[in-house]
């Protein structure tokens, strides 16, 4: 799980609209309210089992599972609405992409 969160860490929250960085612009820490903690890393588990599920070049499908078996025991309703994805404040849905090619390189590594 390790190799998954440091993976994540590197690509994710380097670039996360919620990260602290230094004048270098390092990433020192998540920026987020003491009463919010990243989706990704609640949920990492299961959205590596998620991108591990699905083989295809679409990210749509990728995106389906998402919200079948992460979105829906978060924040989200029973008709499938997320105010926080809605308001693009779901570090999760803004960054998924990145956080599937992460995943994948860590599952390619894993392999060789």
């Amino acid at each position: 799980m390790q190799d998954y969160i440091e993976a994540v860490r590197g690509r994710v929250c380097a670039v996360c609209i919620d990260g602290i960085f230094d004048g270098k612009q390092q990433f020192v820490c998540c920026g987020l309210p003491d009463d919010r903690t990243c989706p990704i890393e609640v949920y990492l588990p299961e959205v590596i089992n998620v991108v591990e599920s699905i083989d295809s070049p679409r990210m749509e499908d990728y995106v389906n599972v998402l919200r079948d078996n992460v979105c829906s025991a978060c924040e989200q309703t029973e008709d499938g609405k997320c105010e926080l994805r809605l308001h693009a404040d779901c570090a999760l849905n803004r960054y998924f992409m990145l956080v599937a090619g992460a995943i994948e390189e860590v599952r390619s590594q894993q392999a060789n």
